[in-house]
């Protein structure tokens, strides 16, 4: 048996005695609790073991009520019951109620083992399942990969607002991924099958944009020999994205307000209606509220394009996803380029995390893109420059990978743990339990990485008096 840890609750002391023994020959490390009470104040402490063994009857909370509560706020921990004769409608109980096995005394040591085996060897099949469900995940999601919360949030709404016909604005900063979420939304849609176009309204002046979009007639202007659709008709029965909407022309903006209200539009030169079918979606890196305010954007449109927003974070708000994405690419790009490289350096890898991306993910993709290409060149001079507390790359002589991917796994690890307390408001012991660690090791952890939150000289006398 590997070395596990177990919690033995029973009130029995002689029962007690012999399961420690016998346990800790066999590999795991063993702690005894003889009350309900007892055990449930030890695992709120952060004590997060790999199993417990529950006797049925205990003085307070009998072993049914202690499951329950386990099982409510603990309920990846197996649990195995431990029964008299004369219990077996309890013990039903206990198994509707989620208890992983149960045992009668007295027991014999190889059904001991067996069920000990079975709990954690059920308990790990589960963990493997709920990997393979995420995964699957990320599958459903296309191209998009993250484990940020806030992004997981946005890619649920766009799958649910993808069946709709609504406008959805999409907000973020240059390269963060609009265009991807605008794809997804399309590719969720019913609206698949037919075509994604996509118009950049800050690529073009004024002139040539209003016939990209509505196409023109023969004869509208010098130069037009024969008839062009413009993109709205080549969108028709899909959608189209309006990448940097905030750089159209208050002429077109007005042009546009009509299609969204009424569907169809004149070419440039054209006497008749166009009728078209299309799902509009709005992305832009402008505030379009200021914008309005200011009478740049028209108020109306605005508020026509804004049913639903997305408003994308930057990459330097959500950080866990800059290892994910660094992976991504090197698979992506790897066999493309002919590269040698099978993994980023740590000293790399630390200065992707610490980085504020200012181009985002593009700017990230572009970087790895270079590194793959020219492994041995110093693609790190102008993040230094933009972010001079940084540190530069060095990497010389040979690199342990087993290093490389222990110092990476630590770095994700800390982001995690930072992750948490923020969100708990640094409630260490909450903070434990979500993440699935004992206390001591939390502590432990912060103790290491020298973490300790800034507050009022007053409260910080008070967290080190509790």
């Amino acid at each position: 048996m590997s070395k596990r840890s177990i919690l033995v609750v029973d009130d029995d002391k002689n029962t007690r005695d012999y399961l420690a023994a016998f346990l800790t020959s066999s590999g795991f490390v063993v702690e005894c609790l003889e009350s309900g009470d007892d055990a449930i104040e030890r695992l709120a402490s952060g004590y997060s073991p790999s199993m417990i063994l529950l006797d049925i009857l205990l003085p307070g909370k009998d072993g049914i009520e202690v499951l329950s509560n386990l099982k409510t706020v603990y309920p990846s921990i197996p649990i195995v019951i431990l029964s008299g004769i004369g219990q077996i409608k309890t013990v039903v109980e206990a198994m509707k109620m989620g208890a992983s096995d149960y045992l009668t005394k007295p027991f014999e040591e190889e059904a001991l083992e067996l069920a000990i085996q079975n709990a954690i060897e059920k308990h790990r099949l589960k963990e493997e399942v709920k990997t393979l469900k995420q995964q699957l995940a990320y599958v459903e999601q296309g191209n998009i990969l993250t484990s940020n919360p806030q992004m997981l949030r946005i890619i649920d709404i766009a799958r649910q607002v993808a069946a709709t016909d609504v406008p959805v604005l999409i907000l973020g900063e240059s390269g963060v991924g609009k265009e991807v979420i605008a794809s997804f939304i399309h590719e969720q849609s019913n609206r698949s099958e037919g075509p994604f176009v996509k118009v950049n309204c800050a690529a073009l002046p004024h002139e040539l944009l209003e016939s990209e979009l509505f196409g023109y007639e023969r004869g509208a202007f010098t130069g037009a020999i024969r008839d062009k659709i413009g993109k709205f008709e080549q969108a028709d029965k899909g959608t189209l994205l309006l990448d940097e909407i905030g750089e159209m022309s208050p002429h077109l903006q007005a042009k546009l307000l009509h299609v969204l209200q009424d569907a169809e539009f004149s070419r440039l030169g054209g006497k008749k209606p166009v009728k078209v079918n299309v799902r509009v979606l709005a992305a832009t890196n402008k505030k379009l509220k200021e914008a309005v305010l200011k009478g740049e954007f028209r108020n109306d449109l605005y508020f026509r394009l804004n049913v639903i927003k997305l408003e994308i974070p930057p990459l330097r708000d959500r950080r866990e996803d800059i290892p994910l994405l660094c992976n991504q690419f090197l698979d992506k790009y790897r066999e493309r380029y002919q590269s040698v490289v099978q993994q980023f350096p740590k000293e790399l890898m630390e200065l992707f995390l610490r980085y504020d991306w200012p181009g985002n993910v593009r700017q990230l993709e572009n970087v790895v893109k270079r590194y793959l290409i020219l492994p041995d060149s110093d693609i790190t001079a102008e993040l230094r420059t933009a972010n001079p507390e940084a540190a530069p790359l060095v990497v010389r002589g040979n690199v342990s990978l087993k290093e490389v991917a222990g110092h990476a796994a630590e770095v994700a690890e800390k982001e995690v743990v930072l992750r948490m307390l923020e969100e708990t408001g640094w409630n260490r012991k909450e903070s434990a339990r979500r993440l699935r660690i004992s206390y001591k090791a939390l502590r432990n952890k912060l103790k290491k990485w020298q973490l300790v939150r800034e507050r009022p000289a007053e409260i910080r006398t008070l967290v080190k008096s509790a």
